[in-house]
Order: structure tokens, then sequence, then C-alpha cells
């Protein structure tokens, strides 16, 4: 539902009771927003209603708060410090403050695979929340990747913010050399934008590739073509929110899983 939404112009969202409120311009599409209820889905759509002018900034700021995932806390600048390891991320324009499901199952997947001095790719980093959390928790190094450039700015702000040393680019995987791997790579992308880079970026992952933004009804042919070249789901998590049920997935290439087993013999027998 997000999705759609998003693709309608919906300006921002709140989830309460069950009930997920969008806020639209004046010029809002209604009738393509009316035409997203589904019984079977148990969606209704009321409205339009006016919305009063208030203090928006201030009514966004409250609904965010500290939170947690794994061993890490994610919290924006202007609430109290936590307990380390904490992360200080103000989302801003850019996507990543823990509040969507895809973050934090695409963080979560990072968290139990990151090994002390892995090195991570993040495409589509958006707030730099993934990157940064690796860079938290023990990565040796990390890059961001990001086409938007206010994305690319709020990134650099949260990069400041924490003091870590995020290596930040403003532009696509055609701006990474061909030679370049990563242990780790990580994509929290919707579907339709991350299906056309999939295939390139599994050729920078020399472990694990974590692939998140998916609705689950999208899983099967986003990673089809992975599958088919050698590509395993080793991991999956997924969680429902606004009505929508969200997935993300590790991978590993038989390959490199061969590879580890083989170094990790050689090591049994010396």
């Amino acid at each position: 539902m997000l999705a759609e939404l998003d693709s309608l112009g919906c300006l921002g969202v709140h989830e309460e009771l069950q009930v997920l409120h969008a806020y639209f311009a004046e010029d809002a599409p209604v009738a393509a927003v009316r035409g997203l209820a589904d019984p079977g889905r148990g969606v209704r759509v009321d409205g339009p209603h006016a919305v009063p002018d208030q203090d928006w900034e201030r009514s966004w700021r409250e609904g965010l708060a500290p939170r947690r995932i794994g061993p890490l806390w994610i919290r924006p600048s202007w609430c109290a410090p936590q307990t380390p390891p904490e992360l200080v991320i103000d989302p801003e324009q850019a996507f990543g403050s823990g509040e969507h499901a895809t973050t934090r199952l695409a963080l979560a997947l990072l968290l139990d695979a990151l090994e002390p001095g892995d090195a991570v790719l993040d495409l589509g980093t958006g707030s730099g929340i993934l990157a940064l959390a690796s860079l938290r928790v023990g990565a040796a190094g990390a890059v961001g990747l990001e086409i938007d450039r206010v994305a690319c700015r709020n990134a650099a702000g949260n990069r400041e913010r924490n003091g870590l040393p995020l290596g930040l680019v403003c532009g696509s995987l055609d701006a990474l050399a061909p030679a370049a791997r990563f242990p780790l790579v990580v994509a929290n992308m919707l579907s339709l934008r991350l299906a056309p880079w999939l295939d390139r970026l599994a050729r920078h992952c020399t472990r694990a590739l974590i692939v998140a933004g998916y609705l689950e009804h999208e899983r099967e042919a986003l990673l089809a073509p992975l599958v088919g070249r050698g590509w395993r789901v080793v991991a999956e998590r997924s969680e429902q929110q606004s009505g929508d049920l969200w997935g993300a997935s590790r991978l590993a290439h038989e390959r490199l899983r061969q590879a580890s087993r083989s170094s990790a013999s050689v090591s049994s027998s010396a």
C-alpha cells in the first residue's frame, strides 16, 4: 500500500490503531486513491478530509523516537542519548529512519551477517542508515551509493553526526570500479528500481547479498534471476506494515559457499 500511495504523490503517512492516514496536496488524484480500496484485503478508503494548518515539522518530530534493532539503538538527534552502541539518524527528506519495515528487515539481516573487518556496499543508501550502522558495529569500511542529491546531503549530515568514515558516492553502480568487491552488499530499494541493477550488484559481492524493499508477492520475480545463476536464499525476514507484507532476503552464491567450506577444511587440517 505504501508503494501505491507514493506513486500517487502521497506527501506522508502515519498509522493509528490500524488506520493509515495518507496526506496529499489539494490537487490529489482522488479517484486513483479511492481506487486502492480492496475489500478482499480489508482495505477501505475514506475521504478526502481537509486537514487544518499546523506545525508539521514539530508533529513529525514528535512521531519519531529511539528504536532498538538488534544490539543497536537508532535515534533522531533531538532525542536523548541511548545506551551504546547507538546511531544518530535524522531522516529529513531521505528514506531510512528505522520507522519503515524494510529498513528494519535489511538492518537485522546485515547485522546478523556482519563479521569484524568486513567492507560493506550499500546501494540506494538514502539517509545512510545501513552503511553507518555497519560501521558502528565493526565494519572496516562502507560505501554508500545514492543517485538522489538531496539524500546524499542528508547521508553526509548523518555521517558527520556520527563521526563515521562512510564513503559516500552520489551516483549509481556506474560510479563503482568494475573490479570492486565487498564481502557484504545490501540494497533496500523498491523492487522496480532494484531489479535492473541486481545482476550487476551481485557481481560486487564476495559473501552475502542482502535484498530488501520488496513486497512479498514480488519476491519470486525479483530473486529468480539470481537463483538461476547459482545464488541461494540463506535467510529471510518479513514484516507486516500498513496492510503490506514486506520482505528481505540474504543470499549466498554456491561457488562462494564452497570456497568458504574449502578454506575452513584447509585451516582445520593445518
